[in-house]
């Protein structure tokens, strides 16, 4: 139940979003569609469609890495007379877009139309990310119930690669309406290349969604944390740090015991760190590490690049 909430609430949240969201798009279409459109504008319109609804979203981009393309995005829009350029422009670059690849339209449509039409793809598009998201939610409750079900890991399961980056990224998009309702901003620092580890496992999401949440639990308000990436000698290495108060040193020894817990009653099940422990180091063979100093904690999760063998991962 602890695990079930955030990814459930995350759809739930999404899918009230979706039916505020397709109400604009239909506005925006029935006036997209006033004027009839050539040849030419249909062909664009078809291929950035095609470009931008073919996946679910592109792949996880550094803060600043993001901050940068949002930036340039938005400046482009704003020179180009697009309406609601910076609120627009997260969008259509979180669906990989670039400033290039909108040139068709901006060729093929006059001023106020290439506006239209940018306004009218970027509810689209951010109507799919929604369904990304539901999906997404809903994908890891499933998850979570045949972990239930299963109990234990399974050993016999085929190895697979998984972008680390990825997992982080659509864990902090499963959490986005709590950071945002406390004003926490995450700063990514992705510095880890190879960033794809070797597993048998699909658990290492609620590894993130407990240190993460965690950390947006101990930040102030409008506070931030930080998640980095780098290799090691055949480990990548992720710390996610918030700010907070810190944790007591007499407090520090039993944080990954089950059922231990310092939030108030109702609040936490002290199940947390216990299942993150547990997975980093049973289900990958990894390790966990924190430090923590009034006003800084850090969790440092390392693991290994290739396939543990299957002994390491047996309760």
């Amino acid at each position: 139940m602890h695990e079930l909430h955030n990814p459930g609430s995350a759809a739930k949240r999404a899918a009230s979003q979706l039916r505020q969201n397709l109400l604009r798009l239909q506005q925006l279409s029935l006036h997209f569609s006033d004027e009839p459109k050539t040849p030419e504008q249909l062909a664009c319109v078809r291929w950035l469609l095609e470009q931008t609804l073919k996946s679910c979203g592109a792949p996880a981009m550094s803060s600043l890495e993001q901050m940068d393309a949002e930036e340039s995005m938005a400046h482009f829009l704003e020179l180009s007379g697009v309406e609601n350029a910076y609120r627009i422009a997260p969008s259509l670059v979180a669906v990989g877009l670039k400033e290039p690849e909108l040139a068709c339209a901006k060729n093929a449509f006059p001023r106020q139309g290439f506006s239209d039409a940018l306004n009218w793809l970027e509810a689209l598009v951010s109507s799919a990310s929604l369904v990304c998201t539901i999906e997404e939610g809903i994908t890891r409750v499933s998850e979570l119930v045949m972990a239930v079900k299963k109990f234990a890991y399974d050993d016999r399961s085929a190895g697979k690669a998984l972008d680390v980056h990825d997992s982080l990224q659509s864990t902090l998009t499963i959490l986005g309406h709590k950071l945002r309702l406390k004003g926490v901003t995450a700063q990514k620092n992705f510095r880890a290349d190879p960033a794809t580890i070797q597993t048998r496992g699909t658990l290492l999401s609620q590894v993130w969604t407990n240190l993460i949440d965690n950390a947006v639990d101990a930040s102030p308000d409008a506070g931030s944390i930080e998640i980095d990436t780098w290799n090691e000698p055949g480990f990548l290495a992720v710390s996610i740090t918030d700010h907070g108060p810190g944790i007591p040193p007499d407090v520090l020894p039993y944080i990954f015991e089950p059922f231990f817990t310092t939030k108030p009653q109702g609040s936490g099940t002290g199940l947390g760190l216990e299942i993150v422990n547990r997975i980093v180091s049973q289900k990958f063979a990894g390790s966990i590490n924190v430090d923590s100093v009034p006003g800084k904690t850090t969790f440092i999760v390392r693991l290994p690049l290739e396939t543990p063998p299957a002994n390491a991962t047996q309760q």
